[in-house]
């Protein structure tokens, strides 16, 4: 168990450390600059993931009243395919349950820390096992969360559907799929998922996981496909008034719902994945599940608040898949293929495959693969290729006592926390290290702990506060991540907070100073990514980008277009690399994009290692034409209303053109499943080196 002094937890005594650095943050010293949608003083219910130690189930801890303590872990809808037990550590979602706010005080990380070490007490105890540890999201509002659950996960098969399938055989005599969507603003009554003749939806499931309860789920709404006609049945085309009905708009921060937009990223992304298109497709043979993350996951760009939701979604999709197994195929273990996209991700992490969600979703996939149903993960690459937020410091300019100044911009008028990960290899002989910060106008920042620690063997824990003037305005936290990394995590306050009277962080250059002080040279690159802080589609929350502001960046070709290609070697800021951090893992298909009319990738398409093995985790897998051309960026899709489209773009948009792609040949194995895309406009002899790596297989419209 890993212990801190009260420099990051907060209460000034060595409490246990449960939870991670972004936690540390965002319940201590960077609360105030959260924009929590539950303000901590009346926070009670927080989805987690909790990693159990080898041997352990989640029902060991479910519900258990606690000795000294008013908390206890709820469990949401969890699939019966993954294994109890295991003889690995095994990531679980869960609702955490804090107890009510009136007798307990503020939810800060001194509080989470010590409820939590209460839960996992008779565990420890009765087991002498590996101390669990735990991921946290944001609050939910309390009336989202109902721990009495009611009602029956068994559906009603759509007759018309069930005709064709062949329940007797050892195959269905139609390859019936589902293509499960998980996103913000999910328009479950648009007419483009309904079936052929327009009387039914395709969706069997639908979950909004933070709507108000109806207490069939732990938290948020369940919509079956029964529910969703009936609402159809009752309002007609008045897709305002479903919505409305149904409680479906979600308002966040006091921003409008953003199914209530003209468009959502949700929408567009369904649509794309799933919706009906004149493409000879016998689109009814296609299910749907969605699910709807809480829009404070989506709000909070950095990622860190999506773990414990993304995984409850990912479990409800695969018991929601085999449910509908049963309903069709008569058999919850029939051979159903599954498709699901996530364009989600975020840029910070090790980019190694052990992020823990990362290994959570990979050993899903794996199992369901296992079990003979045949199942893909589609994920975008990100969009962060030009955009300054991956720096590395190779081993030889880390020469003991000489510092290597890692300069970071933030931007004015930013209204939100920015985050700076460090990532120092651990493998081998342990190296140690010094951390210092200067702000734009030349002032050392104070740290309330040294800064010194040590990556490798023996590392320990380092959290402290950051001041200017007396005034707290950051924090370091480093510890070792795993086996292979130890990170640092430098969180910087708002430059411009919501409230004027909280300390800023001044915007502009800071530098941030790493020298190695002695022991082994780093066995590799150490890793600065910086955390994606800009305002994401539907939302307005102040963000602004920080970015590594380095001359050697070729930020622009002479003619003044934006960078195709790699910067030039010994330059800090690096772009291969730039992969969405939550797809690095050997589980997932990762989709870029390119431009459809000239097959060159667009100037924002992230990518992965420059030279990478084909197939090989973190790499990018196909690439899809998501924009038109330079001139006409995006591709076409649904909004959030039936007879609108809206062009969006993004890899986020390439990444459900291939999961429609494979879910089509699922439904027929006949269809071709790619074209090569032909590269039509000239490009250098560097860009055309580098396309096959930036794009994985580019693939035609």
């Amino acid at each position: 168990m890993i212990t801190d002094g009260g420099n990051s937890a907060g209460g000034g005594s060595a409490e246990p450390r449960l939870t991670g650095a972004y936690e540390a943050w965002t319940y201590g010293q960077g609360s105030a600059y959260a924009a929590l949608a539950v303000p901590l003083a009346v926070a009670r219910f927080v989805p987690a993931i909790m990693t159990l130690p080898p041997g352990a189930a989640p029902e060991d801890l479910a519900d258990q009243p606690t000795d000294g303590g008013t908390g206890r872990v709820l469990l949401p809808v969890l699939w019966t395919g993954l294994s109890r037990r295991a003889r690995t550590a095994v990531p679980w979602p869960v609702l955490l349950d804090f107890g009510d706010p009136l007798g307990r005080g503020p939810l800060d990380a001194g509080i989470v820390n010590r409820q939590l070490a209460i839960l996992t007490g008779p565990i420890l105890a009765s087991t002498n096992r590996t101390q669990p540890n735990f991921a946290l999201n944001a609050p939910l509002v309390t009336g989202t969360v109902s721990p009495a659950v009611r009602g029956s996960t068994a559906i009603a098969p759509d007759p018309r559907v069930l005709a064709r399938v062949n329940r007797t055989g050892a195959r269905p005599r139609v390859r019936l799929t589902v293509m499960a969507v998980i996103d913000d603003g999910i328009p479950f009554a648009h007419r483009n998922l309904l079936n052929e003749v327009g009387d039914s939806t395709r969706v069997e499931f639908c979950w909004l996981q933070s709507a108000t309860t109806n207490g069939n789920l732990l938290f948020g709404k369940q919509f079956t496909r029964t529910d969703i006609d009936a609402l159809r049945a009752t309002h007609g085309p008045d897709e305002d008034a479903i919505y409305h009905h149904a409680g479906a708009l979600e308002e966040t921060d006091g921003a409008p719902a953003t199914l209530g937009h003209v468009a959502s990223h949700g929408a567009h992304v369904l649509d794309a994945a799933a919706g009906r298109r004149n493409d000879g497709a016998d689109l009814d043979l296609l299910r749907v599940i969605a699910v709807q993350l809480p829009a404070s996951v989506t709000i909070d760009t950095t990622g860190y608040r999506k773990d414990g939701a993304v995984l409850a979604a990912l479990h409800y999709i695969f018991a929601r898949a085999d449910d509908i197994a049963l309903a069709y195929l008569g058999d919850a273990s029939a051979e159903l293929p599954l498709v699901i996209n996530l364009s989600y991700g975020f840029t910070g992490g090790p980019h190694d495959g052990s992020d823990p969600l990362e290994g959570a979703i990979a050993q899903m996939v794996a199992a369901r693969k296992a079990q003979n149903k045949p199942t893909t993960l589609v994920m975008p690459a990100g969009n962060s290729w030009a955009d300054a937020m991956l720096g590395e410091i190779a081993p030889g300019d880390l020469l003991v006592g000489r510092p290597f100044e890692i300069p970071w911009r933030l931007q004015p008028n930013d209204a939100t926390s920015s985050y700076l990960e460090i990532w120092a290899p651990a493998s081998g002989a342990p190296s140690s290290y010094r951390l210092s910060l200067t702000d734009p106008q030349g002032r050392a920042v104070t740290a309330s702990a040294s800064l010194a620690f040590t990556a490798g063997p023996g590392g320990a824990l380092v959290a402290a506060d950051l001041s200017l003037s007396g005034a707290v305005v950051g924090q370091v936290d480093i510890a070792p991540f795993n086996a292979a990394w130890t990170r640092a995590r430098i969180a910087l306050a708002s430059t411009e907070p919501r409230d004027q009277t909280l300390p800023a962080a001044p915007a502009g250059q800071w530098s941030v100073s790493l020298t190695r002080t002695g022991g082994a040279a780093p066995t590799g690159p150490v890793s600065c990514r910086i955390q994606r802080d800009n305002d994401p589609f539907g939302y307005v929350r102040g963000g602004k980008q920080s970015y590594f502001d380095e001359l050697a960046d070729e930020r622009q070709t002479p003619d003044g277009a934006p960078a195709r290609i790699e910067n030039p070697p010994g330059a800090f800021v690096r772009r291969f690399g730039t992969v969405n951090g939550l797809a690095t893992h050997d589980q997932v298909t990762v989709v870029s994009s390119h431009y459809a009319d000239t097959g060159r990738a667009t100037a924002y398409a992230s990518a992965g290692p420059l030279s990478p093995v084909p197939g090989a985790p973190g790499a990018v897998g196909v690439s899809m034409p998501a924009d038109a051309s330079t001139a006409l960026r995006g591709s076409l899709a649904a909004g959030t209303r039936s007879g609108s489209a809206i062009r969006l773009s993004g890899t986020s948009m390439a990444a459900p053109l291939y999961a429609r792609r494979i879910a089509l040949a699922h439904l027929d194995s006949a269809l071709p499943l790619s074209q090569v895309q032909p590269l039509t406009a000239p490009v250098s002899q560097a860009e055309d080196a580098e396309r096959p790596v930036r794009l994985g297989q580019a693939l035609a419209g």
